[in-house]
């Protein structure tokens, strides 16, 4: 670790001028909770949507979104791979087929793809020593053209994310904009790991489950008692 001992994770920008543009800035994830989640209603002929469910919420809130640096056109065919950007300071690169789609029928959202790019990211990714992050794809964006394949990265020591990208356009042009919702990065610390175990209940574990499941089935909306429970998580976490 060559860096300064930080307490954050750093989103270092290595084309001057670019961390001051707006769109392109990594942010929280929860600044790109996607439009149908906003729109839709909590409550639908007396039955809950997934609106109600704090799962979604808490899963929106977690972690880093990289929207994309460039507006970008991406396209493979017959007559092989493209892509073009406005700038020859953002080139893209990519895995042939025989480094992985040839092994494996790969599909994102039940599209297959059929390609997948490398993105030269223009970022680096700093965090704190024994630190890394987990690259996710957007899953609730269900992008149907293409996504970012996951990995891990330990960021603490290379700092470079080359983002592979799965193409699954069956042959057409597919553009990402600039400012788009790229890549999703989740920090986390990997001595914080857990041991597992397999087992049936006790009646201890009886008495918890069965009390659990009374508190749910005394509300009209149990999630408010699911949310009161988080908030009392968070308030002993601090």
């Amino acid at each position: 670790m060559i860096f300064k001992k930080s307490d954050k994770i750093q989103f270092v920008s290595t084309i001057e001028g670019l961390e001051s543009i707006e769109e392109s800035l990594p942010r929280p994830a929860k600044h790109f909770i996607p439009q149908w989640f906003k729109d839709i209603p909590s409550n639908i002929e007396d039955a809950m949507t997934v609106k109600t469910c704090p799962s979604f919420p808490d899963y929106f809130s977690q972690g880093y979104i990289l929207p994309m640096w460039s507006d970008v056109n991406l396209r493979y065919d017959k007559n092989g791979w493209f892509a073009e950007t406005p700038l020859s300071l953002f080139p893209w690169d990519n895995h042939g087929n025989q480094q992985f789609l040839d092994y494996t029928d790969a599909s994102f959202s039940g599209v297959e793809g059929q390609f997948v790019f490398k993105a030269v990211s223009p970022w680096r990714i700093i965090t704190p020593p024994g630190w890394s992050v987990l690259q996710l794809p957007l899953f609730y964006h269900f992008n149907q053209e293409w996504s970012v394949l996951p990995g891990v990265v330990d960021t603490d020591t290379m700092h470079q994310v080359n983002q592979q990208v799965l193409y699954h356009g069956n042959g057409k042009d597919v553009r990402i904009n600039l400012g788009d919702p790229f890549v999703l990065y989740i920090p986390f610390k990997r001595s914080d790991k857990l041991k597992h175990e397999v087992l049936y209940q006790t009646e201890k574990h009886k008495k918890i489950f069965s009390r659990l499941d009374l508190s749910l089935n005394q509300r009209f909306k149990p999630n408010g008692w699911y949310r009161q429970m988080q908030r009392n998580r968070d308030k002993n976490e601090r």
